[in-house]
């Protein structure tokens, strides 16, 4: 909503470089502990081929990290269900 909203991103610029920011000092934290960075686009307002550019550049900046996942809330579910349920009967 930050497109739409005052004070916001003027351009696709600004958004990447608060992702990139975000990413480098949780990455950096990361080193300590464990860190989610969560980007939650809505379709209508960063789906438009200017802002899906960003996106685009965005992950491609992250390819060049090692040890981050990047993934959907599905795939986080899963892997949580798998790993850290606790061994009990759900009803």
């Amino acid at each position: 909503m930050r497109y739409c909203t005052s004070p916001g991103w003027s351009s696709g610029e600004d958004f990447l470089a608060y992702l990139i920011n975000t990413f480098n000092c949780l990455y950096r934290e990361g080193q300590y502990a464990p860190k989610m960075m969560t980007v939650g686009l809505h379709p209508r307002l960063s789906g438009r081929p200017g802002r899906t550019e960003i996106i685009k550049k965005f992950l491609d900046y992250l390819s060049g990290y090692s040890k981050v996942w990047v993934t959907t809330r599905a795939q986080i579910s899963e892997h949580w269900y798998r790993n850290f349920l606790p061994d009990i009967v759900l009803a």
